[in-house]
């Protein structure tokens, strides 16, 4: 995906599409009206929706705080200050988890900064906590009493996360040059553990959002997918927890989501993203081989399923 297409990966997300979106939409048919069931991190709305192929774009997932933080970046309704979130200790991150209430600005915190999107577990360990920190605090706050602080007076006119981010960068570059000790060019080779901190990324993908024009044609809905209003000749795309996991929606019952897709969608063109082909499908597209993080570390297939009534 290029740079400037970079907004179309929406909140990072357990299981983004951000990689495979593209291949996704160009297979799915033209229609009046896209109906994205678990919508996620946005990824596939947002792409649907700058597409063209479509009048109008529902996305929708089961948690209201994902669908509210989505719409709020690209309306900028209400507004939220990213900076304010760019520094998450573990302590911070597990009191939104557990003793703040459900909100947009919680569901940021847990996306943003756990580990990979799970909203469960915070992002480092505690024993590289302190260290992969120190850069994001010396750029943003200039209180880490090393010299890494220079960061913050060298980025003071930068306003955005974005500009920050790059001017970092060009800074690390241009000590690396002048380095003759040794020590510093060691220090500075340590921080590249910035360029990892994925949250950092993520946040400038959602501000980026708030560069947008709105897209009009972007429905918002946070419903179970029972509760769907689902017509004939819609578009329906599914990115349902696959089978063998439980990611996203405890309890997901499979058979029930078969039952469904099977006799209640009334949709003649559904589509399901999974590593297994389900019963009545038809692989649609097969786009190889994805690495699985699990113990065995095996590659699957993943694929778009059409389903064949």
């Amino acid at each position: 995906m290029k740079v400037k297409d970079k907004w179309k990966r929406g909140l990072p997300y357990v299981g983004n599409k951000g990689q495979k979106v593209e291949q996704i939409m160009d297979t799915l048919p033209d229609g009046t009206r896209f109906v994205d069931v678990f919508g996620g991190g946005g990824c596939v709305s947002l792409t649907a929706a700058s597409s063209g192929k479509y009048e109008e774009v529902i996305y929708n997932d089961i948690r209201k705080t994902v669908v509210e933080l989505l719409c709020s970046l690209i309306n900028d309704k209400p507004h939220i200050n990213l900076m304010d979130y760019v520094y998450i200790t573990r302590e911070q991150f597990f009191d939104w988890r557990d003793n703040q209430p459900d909100s947009i600005e919680r569901t940021l915190v847990l996306l943003c900064w756990s580990f990979s999107n799970d909203q469960r577990c915070y992002l480092f360990g505690k024993n590289i906590e302190k260290e992969k920190l120190m850069a994001t605090r010396a750029l943003f706050y200039g209180n880490t009493g090393t010299e890494f602080d220079q960061l913050y007076s060298y980025s003071l006119g930068a306003d955005t996360i974005s500009e920050k981010y790059r001017l970092f960068h060009k800074w690390r570059r241009e000590q690396m040059s002048i380095d003759s000790r040794g020590d510093l060019l060691q220090r500075l080779q340590q921080l590249q553990q910035l360029e990892r901190l994925q949250q950092l990324e993520r946040l400038q993908q959602l501000e980026r959002l708030q560069q947008l024009e709105r897209l009009e044609q972007l429905k918002y809905s946070s419903k179970d997918y029972h509760e769907l209003d689902i017509n004939t000749d819609d578009v329906v795309y599914c990115d349902p927890p696959y089978v063998g996991t439980q990611y996203r929606y405890d309890g997901f019952d499979n058979e029930t989501f078969e039952n469904w897709y099977l006799h209640e969608c009334p949709a003649k063109e559904i589509y399901i993203s999974e590593y297994t082909k389900l019963p009545h499908t038809e692989v649609a597209f097969n786009f190889g081989k994805k690495l699985n993080f699990a113990a065995t570390r095996t590659r699957k297939d993943e694929l778009l399923l059409k389903v064949i009534k």
